[in-house]
């Protein structure tokens, strides 16, 4: 498997699909419920919360510990289950599963931090939904020989990286072979009547998707 796959992984976990319908649900908008909850909880980064905020992140926060680890049924149970309508599951675990098998490459770390955790909205559907964005970091260590084995092949990707996360984002150490990557993401967070919180990654390549999967409601109100 070519480097590029492992980064695709990290940074956009299930990117490859396979959709055949791209037309828009017609199902109508739910009204959403205006009723606020109560602020029960203070976090240090995101200010006050309401409860239902607070058990958001609790549940966020486990969601970004399972990443880190690449445990491929603990990733799939938390994971929004429609997108697997229009991914491949077997192969959506094959490929976490392969980087956990890898001989070319090491993930030294995969650290993130929330930035932002939207009001939660609850639809007459008892649908609950929100949003959240953080910064993740990962430090990537070349183990392979034929990775990226000279100046001008590491060079050639750190100009790319650079050119798509910005120089801030990018650190190359040649002497030690690590690659350190930081950043922006932005996450779905959905609660379907009688289930638990899921996950969904938000990013341009998803969003192309959702009309295929998501709810007509939550399309209408996402960022």
């Amino acid at each position: 498997m070519k480097y590029i796959q492992y980064l695709l992984l990290v940074f956009i976990l299930g990117s490859f699909y396979a959709c055949n319908s791209t037309k828009k649900p017609k199902k109508e908008e739910v009204k959403e419920s205006t009723i606020p909850a109560p602020i029960t909880t203070i976090d240090s980064h995101l200010g006050s919360l309401t409860r239902d905020q607070a058990l958001v992140k609790i549940e966020l926060d486990t969601y970004l510990r399972k990443l880190s680890t690449f445990n491929t049924d603990d990733i799939v149970d938390m994971t929004y289950p429609k997108l697997f309508n229009v991914i491949d599951l077997d192969l959506f675990r094959q490929y976490i599963a392969s980087m956990m098998n890898s001989t070319d490459i090491e993930m030294k770390s995969y650290d993130t931090h929330v930035s932002k955790l939207s009001k939660v909205t609850t639809f007459t559907n008892e649908t609950k939904f929100a949003q959240a964005e953080y910064t993740s970091r990962v430090k990537i260590h070349f183990l392979s020989s034929h990775l990226y084995d000279t100046d001008e092949k590491m060079n050639f990707l750190y100009d790319a990286l650079v050119y798509k996360y910005g120089i801030d984002n990018i650190k190359v150490n040649k002497q030690q072979r690590i690659l350190d990557i930081k950043k922006e993401e932005k996450l779905l967070i959905i609660k379907e009547k009688d289930t638990t919180w899921k996950f969904l990654g938000d990013n341009i390549e998803y969003r192309q998707l959702y009309p295929s999967f998501l709810p007509y409601e939550i399309q209408k109100i996402i960022n």
